[in-house]
This record gives structure tokens, sequence and C-alpha cells, in this order.
């Protein structure tokens, strides 16, 4: 008989509870991805899906905010469209003032990562009350799941482009989203600690007789 096998979510909270998304209307939309420059967190996806769409005539302004990482091949792909022209912004190492003005200021963010055990960044939009992108697997659907996410196969990058297409084009899409978030159930520490307690622990104090 193998071992017994529990979910126990991170806390996420709602967007109900958090100050308002923080837009300028008379600046072009901002799309923000969080995370540190790897492979695996599909930055070159989400660089593929932006050039499509700049190409197609839209107007908006993508930021990156990460930590350290590794490689070169995507801060060479950045300095080859910044050198083109396109408006990409990469910041390192911000503070959490900064980084939350970032999550409120964003039209939507993009998480469509190929491999994840959580998925923050996700988890940090929606408490912003930002919608986001992420991907349609594992931790990043559980987040996604309960509303003002859409989700896509981060394999795809037509999918990708698809959604970012559809949030930067569609405001009653993006609205929908937003009153999502606003209705999703909040998730504590204090309620992660009691389900974790109840699963773990309580089976040893008070085992069934």
């Amino acid at each position: 008989k193998g071992p017994a096998v529990f979910e126990c979510l991170l806390p996420a909270a709602s967007g109900a509870a958090t100050a308002p998304p923080d837009h300028d209307r008379t600046k072009r939309p901002m799309v923000l991805m969080v995370g540190s420059f790897e492979p695996r967190k599909n930055h070159l996806g989400v660089l593929h899906a932006a050039e499509t769409l700049w190409r197609e005539g839209l107007d908006f302004e993508l930021t990156f905010i990460g930590g350290s990482g590794w490689g070169s091949e995507i801060p060479d792909r950045i300095a080859a469209l910044t050198q083109f022209g396109r408006p990409i912004t990469v910041l390192r190492n911000v503070d959490q003032a900064r980084l939350d003005q970032a999550y409120r200021s964003a039209r939507f963010t993009v998480f469509p990562s190929r491999h994840e055990g959580y998925g923050l960044p996700v988890a940090e939009s929606l408490e912003a009350g930002t919608p986001a992108i992420t991907s349609d697997f594992g931790s990043l659907r559980e987040l996604a799941a309960g509303g003002g996410a859409l989700m896509v196969d981060p394999h795809d990058d037509i999918a990708l482009a698809n959604a970012m297409r559809r949030l930067l084009s569609n405001d009653a899409e993006l609205a929908l989203l937003r009153r999502q978030i606003a209705d999703r159930p909040p998730r504590t520490w204090d309620d992660y600690a009691r389900e974790l307690w109840t699963l773990l622990v309580a089976p040893i104090l008070l085992p069934e007789r």
C-alpha cells in the first residue's frame, strides 16, 4: 500500500480587499510578467506573442520584473526587440512597494510557465485585482480555476497570443475577469494552517480507534 497523498493549497487572497487597479487611460496599456529569467518560465513565448501583436498594430508595453536568472537567450531577445523600437522594460530587484504598484498598474499579467511548484506571481496578481493569463495545468490551473484568469497551453505560442489579444482588445472581458477576482473567496494563512493541521498532525495525535 502506497503513502496517502493530500492536497493543501497555499493561501491566495481575493482581490476584494485590496486597492483598486491603478490604470492611467492616457498611457498605453502595460502587460506585466514577474519571474526569474530561465527557460521554464517561458519568457520567449511571451516575447513571441507580444511581437506578433505589435506587428498587428496593437499598442501596449511589456514589463518584466525578475531577479536572477541564467543564460543569455532571453536578454539577447529582449535587447534585439528593444533596439527595433519595441516598448519593453526590464526591472530587477524591485522592492515590495514597487512590485505592488506594478501589479495594480498592469492591464493584466502573463505567467505561462512550463513547470511550476505553485505560481506566486499569479496569486499576487489576483490579490492585486489584476487578471492573469497562465498555464492550464498543475498548481497554476488550481489557482486560475477560482476565476479571474485565462488559461492556455504554455507550449502553444498562438494560444498565448490569442489570449493576450483578447485582453488587450476586449474591455468587457477584462471587466468580467476583474469581477470574478472580487468574488473569489479569500484563503488565508490561518485557513492553510488549519487544513494542514487537520490533514497531517491531527491523525497522529488523535489516531482512529
